[in-house]
């Protein structure tokens, strides 16, 4: 890494730790501590749920063709729609049949990828007033959508956010899809655990980005910058370098990283994709299985090192696996060096 990178970093890190507003957004709220599910728009649904099956996730309800009630757009659309759990994060997988939704917007824009961060109310009323206190920050409704099941309608609520915090972030109640979704445990291959949702975004966007979630009622971001080992990109060592942007507000962190220097999988994705949700990270038990399991399918690792101290604990191992035919949204498996 340059001198004048080091220099950006460091400047980076003092403006944070020493410029933090003074003005309180008030607590909390307290369905922003867990992540319901991800809306996910995929081009393939069979291609996403075969993919993630062999990657050892097998926890899915595929609903078929539904019917989309977009209460603003006026008009109902038809999706293909599946649920699934990928070791503890709820997804949920929408493939767009035909154009005019908000779904086939985001695909025409970012292509595949995930649109949207749900979090779950205690109902109706909570509901709306989780929509009045945005509106009064500025944020308005993006969608209001609708879907009818045997088991009751799903209703789910996209708030306006992705071009200033870079996804949307959604809100939903009820029972319905609770006791839809009721068998979808956690449970995979090789015991991959859920740990972080994690983002992509341009430095030049760091302090805007996190000013703007504060503002909603986010905790601002935490900057970090990690020492790396043993960096890889593909097959290939590089010296690729990041900064990141820490949100430790729910059961799940949040990980904001900004790419310093490439060769680095989250410049890959922004100018692939955009800014916004980058992976999902899973903790592993055995890393080397993991990985020899994945390659022996043809899965390609895209990114790797160390991080820390080798062999003492709070380091440990990253490995990104390339899942550019799996729906756009790919996966990190990170190690821990264990506790004495």
């Amino acid at each position: 890494m340059n001198m004048k990178n080091t220099l950006w970093i460091l400047a980076i890190i003092l403006l944070f730790s020493c410029g933090k507003k003074s003005t309180k957004t008030g607590e909390m709220p307290k369905h922003f501590k867990h992540v319901d599910q991800v809306f996910w728009v995929v081009s393939d649904l069979d291609k996403a749920i075969t993919q993630w099956a062999r990657l050892g996730f097998s926890k899915v309800m595929d609903m078929g063709t539904v019917d989309v009630d977009l209460k603003k757009a006026g008009k109902v659309v038809k999706v293909r729609m599946a649920k699934a759990n990928l070791g503890g994060a709820h997804v949920t997988w929408i493939q767009p049949l035909g154009e005019g939704s908000i779904f086939s917007e985001f695909y025409d824009s970012y292509g595949e990828g995930a649109m949207s961060l749900m979090h779950r109310l205690d109902n109706k009323k909570s509901l709306k007033g989780e929509i009045k206190r945005l509106s009064q920050l500025g944020v308005n409704v993006k969608e209001e959508i609708e879907i009818p099941t045997a088991g009751g309608t799903l209703t789910y609520v996209l708030m306006d956010t992705r071009d200033e915090g870079t996804f949307y972030l959604g809100l939903t109640y009820g029972d319905a899809e609770i006791a839809m979704t009721g068998e979808l445990t956690g449970e995979n291959l090789h015991n991959m655990k859920l740990n972080q949702y994690a983002f992509a975004i341009h430095n030049e966007s760091l302090q805007d980005v996190s000013a703007y979630w504060h503002k909603i009622g986010f905790p601002e971001f935490e900057i970090n910058h990690p020492v790396l080992g043993e960096k890889h990109y593909y097959d290939s060592e590089a010296d690729h370098d990041l900064i990141q942007g820490w949100q430790r507000h729910g059961d799940i962190a949040y990980e904001w990283c900004i790419p310093i220097s490439t060769p680095i999988v989250y410049d890959d994705h922004i100018r692939q994709h955009g800014e916004g949700i980058h992976h999902l990270a899973f903790a592993v038990g055995d890393m080397d299985k993991v990985l020899e399991d994945l390659k022996s399918k043809g899965y390609v690792v895209s990114m790797g090192g160390t991080w820390g101290e080798k062999g003492k604990p709070g380091s440990g191992r990253y490995e990104y696996i390339d899942l550019a035919d799996a729906g756009g949204l790919t996966m990190e498996l990170l190690w821990n060096y264990p506790s004495p």
